[in-house]
């Protein structure tokens, strides 16, 4: 029997969803979701000691190929951010980006596409939504979903932002005047291993000030802004909102910026979000709330706040659909069922969760890059694609190397009387030899990229 063949689609938790095309959260139309697809299920019930090995098998079939597809957008987004890279550090600020450098973006960024779309087993999409949770937001951006987040009901999980969150910031200690600005010798800023050193000019303004000190700050690539507060004091805060993200800086002979001049600052550190998402607790990462592991509906449930300070409803809703994998890796079905959720990695989605300072939403925001802090922008954006992308590749990794020594395992005990179990190469052979023959087969089991 081939294994393909015990593959099953299951209704969303063995229940049908029909939701209409539009409906109206609040007031305000909403879109109309992907229908579900509901769990990819393998064989079930009181199965063999074979039946589980093939559905292991299957799990690794299915996450190399996954794997496979996401090994192929890393290196493709390598590629994009090494090249743009390059062309910031050459670029001529007199001129926009060339016609071609765009070109070349948009033909990654639509590589990325292809790739998620193409990556599929047995007719199920892995890396565009498919295997995962799918979710729209209203007044929130869904981000991702995990393999324990329920569907939500039709009108979506109530969002409720209890705290708003806040960026790192310095603020100086005197508002800003010609007097001072002609008195500074030296405004110093850094983050992480970049700096920035700006000298004012004996004659800025202090609209020039302001403008080449942003100026000098950007192109140094520190994500960094600069302005004044309500009592024109110099205030330079991070782009990103939460409480990890910090820098320091200093003023050398007066207090624009450093309370004691030439005395170095760490910023005040920012706030992370905080509130509930469908009445379920949750913890927040800058303007990103995240469901807790044991929530019953929630778990792993992860949402941005298209808020800002001051601006707003602290409200929102999230429709979320559970389209999952499941298969049992154990003889009895009460003993070990497994669920996977992949989450999609096309460049609408990829980055939803990344602030930069040019507006951009997620990565196919990168197509309209038309000036070089749109490039910088683009290049952080990347950066934080790319850490994510890696961590996926690390748990893709952890899944497969689980699942082969999980049917090794099962492979070396079985009962000496036993039946010979069926190879994958279609002939009976002893336990051991089998064993070898799965070992190889796991080795060089084709990507399963269609």
């Amino acid at each position: 029997m081939n294994g393909l063949d015990t593959i099953r689609e299951a209704k969303v938790e063995g229940q049908s969803i029909h939701w209409p095309r539009q409906g109206l959260i609040d007031g305000k139309t909403i879109a109309r979701l992907p229908r579900p697809g509901g769990w990819m299920k393998f064989e079930e019930g009181q199965l063999s000691r074979d039946q589980v090995v093939k559905n292991l098998e299957l799990a690794v079939s299915l996450l190399q190929a996954a794997s496979a597809g996401l090994c192929q957008i890393d290196a493709t987004l390598t590629d994009l951010s090494k090249v743009m890279d390059d062309r910031w550090a050459h670029r001529d600020e007199h001129e926009t980006p060339p016609q071609e450098l765009r070109r070349y973006i948009a033909q990654k960024i639509e590589s990325v596409d292809q790739i998620a779309k193409q990556a599929r087993f047995h007719g199920r999409g892995l890396l565009d939504g498919q295997s995962g949770v799918v979710g729209n937001g209203e007044g929130v951006i869904f981000v991702r979903g995990g393999p324990n987040t329920a569907s939500s009901p039709p009108q979506g999980y109530e969002i409720v932002v209890s705290a708003t969150p806040t960026r790192s910031a310095i603020t100086g200690g005197v508002p800003v005047h010609e007097n001072w600005i002609w008195a500074e010798r030296e405004i110093f800023l850094a983050e992480g291993e970049r700096f920035v050193r700006y000298a004012p000019h004996r004659d800025d303004s202090v609209a020039d000030f302001l403008g080449n000190l942003q100026q000098a700050v950007s192109s140094s690539g520190l994500d960094l802004e600069v302005g004044m507060d309500r009592e024109r004091r110099l205030i330079v805060r991070h782009t990103q909102y939460g409480s990890q993200c910090k820098f320091k800086g200093s003023s050398l002979t007066t207090p624009l910026l450093s309370k004691r001049p030439g005395k170095l600052e760490w910023s005040r550190k920012g706030k992370d979000i905080q509130g509930t998402i469908g009445g379920e607790p949750a913890f927040g990462i800058g303007r990103m709330l995240v469901g807790y592991l044991d929530n019953p509906n929630t778990s792993e449930l992860a949402i941005c706040w298209d808020g800002y300070p001051g601006v707003g409803a602290r409200r929102g809703h999230c429709q979320v659909i559970q389209n999952g994998i499941a298969f049992q890796d154990a003889e009895d079905i009460d003993r070990g069922h497994t669920r996977l959720c992949l989450p999609p990695f096309h460049s609408g989605q990829l980055g939803r969760w990344v602030d930069v300072r040019s507006g951009f939403t997620a990565l196919a925001d990168l197509m309209k890059i038309e000036t070089w802090p749109e490039v910088l922008d683009g290049l952080y954006l990347l950066l934080s694609v790319s850490g994510e992308i890696d961590e996926w590749k690390d748990r893709f990794n952890a899944w497969i190397e689980r699942f082969q020594n999980r049917a090794m395992v099962y492979l070396r005990h079985a009962p000496m009387d036993a039946a010979p179990l069926r190879g994958g190469l279609g002939e009976s052979q002893p336990t051991e030899d089998m064993a070898n023959v799965f070992r190889r087969f796991i080795q060089v089991a084709p990507a399963g990229v269609e």
